[in-house]
């Protein structure tokens, strides 16, 4: 667990060294936004289904996207119940919550359900020591803080999740690139804002893919099965009321 958290550390101290400045700010607020609850990519995906080219690439990423939702929000964060950066390096606040939880306390904002995962830094004080010395959340993060789990993240898994979905089904780089940029960015934006340690960002990616994949599967042999006989039915009635 130190060697994560260090590296996160590493991470964060990284992007606000090199990369942080008013214009980063501003990109990277609106790049975040527009991953909030997966409504952008839900749109995106609703918006495909109106056209005939890529209707079935709109099912799948729609589809993708509830796999993505039932099984990262539903499963694995509850089950990792990983506090959010801001509750783990607000010192000595965050080491209360990690007391209080141990002794009992179940209305607090990072608690999951199973109670069986442990990321709090008391454990490593020299650790803590370094993080809340040497690492300030950006200003920004004050204004969009969320309250639920961190591991892994949500925008970045929505945002791989709608990018390899949509490869697969319309196989052109001329969509895939942008897409993949889109998704990279997302992740970044959410380390950028200090909403999520680097390694939620990480896995979201990695699991955003299989998500994908899922969904793949599931929806595109779906849409192959159903959507011919969909077809044949609407040319059907047409015919029907032609004659």
């Amino acid at each position: 667990m130190e060697a994560i958290l260090n590296f996160d550390l590493s991470v964060f101290e990284f992007v606000f060294t090199n990369l942080s400045n008013s214009v980063m700010d501003v990109i990277m607020k609106v790049i975040t936004t527009l991953g909030d609850d997966g409504i952008f990519f839900i749109i995106l995906g609703l918006v495909m289904l109106f056209f005939k080219k890529t209707r079935k690439a709109g099912l799948v990423c729609l589809g993708a996207l509830l796999v993505m939702t039932l099984l990262n929000n539903e499963l694995i964060k509850p089950i990792m119940e990983r506090p959010r950066p801001y509750n783990l390096t607000r010192l000595p606040e965050a080491t209360a919550e990690v007391v209080a939880y141990t002794n009992g306390a179940k209305n607090l904002d990072w608690v999951g359900f199973f109670g069986k995962i442990d990321w709090s830094i008391d454990r490593f004080p020299g650790l803590a020591e370094k993080w809340n010395a040497g690492y300030a959340f950006p200003e920004v993060v004050e204004r969009m803080k969320p309250t639920s789990l961190s591991f892994p993240s949500g925008h970045t898994s929505s945002a791989f999740t709608f990018a390899m979905a949509i490869t697969l089904v319309l196989k052109k780089k001329g969509v895939a690139i942008p897409a993949f940029i889109f998704a990279f960015l997302m992740g970044l934006s959410r380390i950028y804002v200090g909403v999520h340690y680097p390694t939620d960002v990480i896995v979201g990616a990695f699991v955003g893919i299989i998500y994908a994949l899922i969904g793949y599967a599931i929806f595109a042999k779906l849409y192959d099965v159903v959507y011919p006989k969909i077809e044949k039915a609407i040319t059907d009635r047409k015919a029907k009321k032609a004659a």
